[in-house]
């Protein structure tokens, strides 16, 4: 069960918000967009305090951090470039341009390759990460919303809001395999498990696709239209935040039975997760601050 412990508070804005967040896992330390104010809110996980912010990202949007190097990548959705911030120091190594609205990243970090969906053009554009340099375009068959690499079946995945779906790109060759339709509309967050992706729809219903099938299974009713989703590997938990009315709710990852409901803030669609730690960090955009809540 998780349990609220901290209340971190971050840089003031007036009728702003907070958009995707990541953990560097070997320090704790979590990199959170804050879109309204152009930056990357830093917050040290294991004082549980506000560190600094990382400037040059107008309309902060996705943020991914690295697992197998200290590098965090932060898109700027107004500005059109993807920044790579040092996870150790903050500093900014690389600024390298991308499509005119970024969004959802996802990263195949043995081959360095990154992956940008774009919500104004609705294109999956691929860089290299240690120059910056395009090196692919797929054209994606709707409105990306989160994306992630699944390094299992070496493919890249797009959850598309219209056509309601899932959209698979070849890590090897960087083309478009495949699209699997979703019964539930405005597919949203997405975390992946083994054979498991779990989507969470803007209709207010969590729903499994088996990825060898690639069949609906179980499916869930949420409190709302959802955002993000993060999957919890040691405790096979599901946690789905609702911004509308503001909950974090909480399901099994294997029946997808609702095991907590936890009432946040009005507007609060994002969080980060630390596997690590056992930390879950709930960004509040009416508090300008971060809730922080342990697993038990």
């Amino acid at each position: 069960m998780l349990k609220k412990s901290h209340r971190i508070l971050l840089p003031p804005h007036e009728g702003g918000e907070f958009d995707h967040a990541d953990v560097y896992l070997p320090t704790g330390v979590v990199f959170a967009a804050h879109t309204t104010n152009g930056t990357v809110d830093v917050i040290d996980g294991i004082s549980k305090s506000y560190l600094y912010s990382v400037e040059d990202c107008p309309g902060g949007s996705g943020v991914l951090s690295g697992r197998l190097s200290p590098v965090i990548f932060a898109a700027s959705r107004s500005n059109g470039h993807i920044l790579e911030i040092n996870a150790r120091t903050g500093q900014i190594e690389l600024k390298f341009n991308t499509g005119p609205k970024p969004n959802g990243l996802a990263l195949d970090e043995e081959r360095r390759h990154l992956m940008v969906a774009d919500v104004e053009d609705n294109r999956a554009r691929f860089h290299d990460t240690v120059s910056g340099k395009s090196i692919g375009t797929v054209e994606l068959r709707g409105r990306p919303r989160w994306a992630a690499y699944n390094s299992d079946l070496d493919e890249f995945m797009v959850n598309i809001r219209d056509p309601s779906g899932v959209e698979f790109i070849q890590g090897r060759t960087l083309k478009s395999a495949r699209f699997v339709s979703i019964s539930h509309k405005g597919p949203h967050g997405l975390a992946i498990h083994n054979n498991t992706a779990y989507v969470a729809c803007d209709d207010g219903f969590l729903t499994t696709i088996d990825l060898q099938t690639l069949e609906e299974r179980e499916s869930a009713e949420l409190a709302g239209p959802p955002d993000v989703l993060w999957y919890n590997v040691r405790k096979d938990l599901v946690y789905c935040a609702v911004g509308e009315p503001g909950m974090l709710q909480v399901f099994s990852g294997k029946t997808l039975e609702k095991l907590q409901e936890i009432s946040t803030e009005y507007g609060a669609h994002t969080f980060a997760f630390d596997e690590k730690r056992q930390a879950l960090y709930v960004l509040l955009p009416e508090s300008c601050a971060a809730d922080v809540y342990m697993e038990e």
